[in-house]
């Protein structure tokens, strides 16, 4: 590359996660190194349906005879370094031509599905190695950040870690004091974020990968005995499961989760993993009491302001708007109240009693502490009777299947998708799920190829067609 020709970076980032903060960093740092330069957004959709695109164009001279013209956007071809707080938006770059044998790929390798991901039933995602792979093919350089373990802020949106990453790259003819004092100048939690910023520094300075991309949480010791007994392919992702049942629940809903995985441990690889999977989410269905839980977890605010771009000091307002109808009072009551409350209720309706709840109140926040408390509650209540009740008649449909035909019991597995959401899409879900294992063994015994049709068409319409007359099978 000429002197006469600027450094172009693309940065995409998703609301919430820094990009604009990123793109004024590295401006002010052009800006305190003496080098002209421009950057320019592209708004998009804040809540996933598309990524706000930043341009930066750099002149590499700092004493120029002429202010250089910079463009607003960026050529096939043209990028040197491409800055992705999420892999999917480096693939966007990639299929428009901007990713070549010139550019520099940094990107966090954490996933945050896009709508058209989640909108198929069960596991819509595009692999994250494939993502990789794709980039590593086109590009100069492609080198994957885990920003949520590099980062030393809870829930912080990681682009003070990509900030230190870009200037270790050194594609930018900047000094890393130059990066440093854009931190300080734009004043945006400027502790937390240089030290954010030292970790992507020497982070990227050291031996870079992309592989182990996909992380999984590890259970405490205690288990490992339990583990090691379970098939090598699954263990990752049963002791991931294991983590989360402990944080949903406690010990001992974990060991149930292992007690349950535990006949299908000789099954076909790819039917344990399927159920490792599926029993884990179901497990940890998200009720009223996980809500509060989530809701009130340490950094939540912290993770607030750092998406808003304000620190400690300055107000914040956190109103959550809930609209808790029959539905959710029943789901924490005692079998038989619930039971009683929920007769004659319709998964259509659409009632509740709407409440505005601000969290950074004492009283706010304490209510919503408080129902987080009933976690110990949980196994006395009618919803989580009607949950564990329908996992099982789920788990026994699998294991019959499973002794006439491998290909029923996967698909049979894979079900569990209809058990998702909440309020009367779940419940729709549920019923269909009641009403196709009703008489699961009677149809598994006198005509399993109907019966094998049946699943397949539940599925697809699940998945390619969920709005198509829920209730029915």
């Amino acid at each position: 590359m000429s002197t006469k020709e600027p450094i172009c970076v693309q940065i995409a980032a998703l609301g919430g996660q820094g990009g604009g903060v990123l793109a004024e960093w590295l401006a002010e740092a052009a800006r305190h190194g003496g080098y002209p330069a421009q950057v320019t957004s592209i708004p998009g959709v804040a809540q996933r349906t598309g990524a706000t695109t930043y341009y930066f164009e750099m002149y590499p001279q700092r004493d120029c005879p002429q202010r250089p013209v910079f463009c607003l956007s960026p050529d096939a071809d043209g990028l040197d370094l491409m800055v992705a707080m999420e892999p999917l938006e480096a693939a966007r770059a990639l299929e428009l031509g901007l990713i070549t044998a010139r550019t520099t790929v940094l990107s966090a390798t954490s996933r945050i599905y896009s709508t058209a991901e989640k909108s198929i039933a069960g596991d819509g995602a595009i692999a994250s190695n494939i993502l990789f792979t794709a980039l590593e093919g086109a590009a100069k350089a492609v080198v994957g950040l885990d920003l949520d373990s590099l980062g030393g802020r809870t829930g912080g949106p990681g682009n003070a870690t990509m900030f230190g990453a870009i200037a270790g790259s050194a594609i930018l003819p900047l000094t890393a004091e130059d990066f440093r004092q854009a931190i300080e100048v734009k004043g945006i939690a400027v502790e937390a974020s240089l030290a954010d910023f030292n970790k992507g520094f020497n982070h990227i300075q050291g031996p870079a990968s992309t592989s182990d991309i996909l992380q999984f949480d590890a259970a405490p010791a205690d288990f490992d005995k339990d583990l090691k007994a379970l098939p090598e392919p699954i263990r990752a992702l049963a002791a991931h499961a294991c983590a989360t049942l402990i944080d949903y629940q406690d010990d001992s809903y974990a060991h149930l989760f292992l007690q349950r995985l535990r006949p299908f441990t000789n099954a076909p690889k790819e039917l344990t993993l399927e159920l490792a999977r599926r029993l884990g989410s179901w497990m940890s269905y998200e009720d009223v009491i996980r809500v509060a839980q989530l809701k009130t977890r340490p950094g939540r605010l912290t993770r607030i302001r750092s998406e808003i771009g304000i620190d400690e000091k300055a107000p914040l307002s956190v109103i959550e708007f809930l609209k808790p109808g029959r539905e959710e009072f029943a789901s924490l009551m005692p079998p038989t109240v619930g039971k009683m409350l929920m007769k004659g209720h319709s998964s259509t309706s659409t009632s509740g009693l709407p409440l505005r709840l601000p969290t950074t109140t004492v009283l706010g926040f304490g209510a919503l502490k408080i129902l987080a408390q009933l976690r110990g509650w949980r196994p006395r209540t009618y919803r989580y009777q009607c949950e564990q009740k329908a996992i099982e008649h789920w788990l026994g449909a699998v294991e019959e299947a499973l002794k006439v035909d491998s290909g029923l019991a996967l698909a049979t597995a894979q079900l569990a998708v209809l058990a998702r959401g909440y309020g009367g899409v779940r419940a729709r879900g549920m019923e269909k799920l009641a009403g196709l294992f009703g008489d699961w063994s009677a149809k598994l015994k006198d005509d399993p190829e109907s019966l094998s049709a049946d699943v397949d068409r539940i599925l697809n319409q699940a998945r390619h067609d969920p709005d198509k007359d829920c209730g029915k099978n």
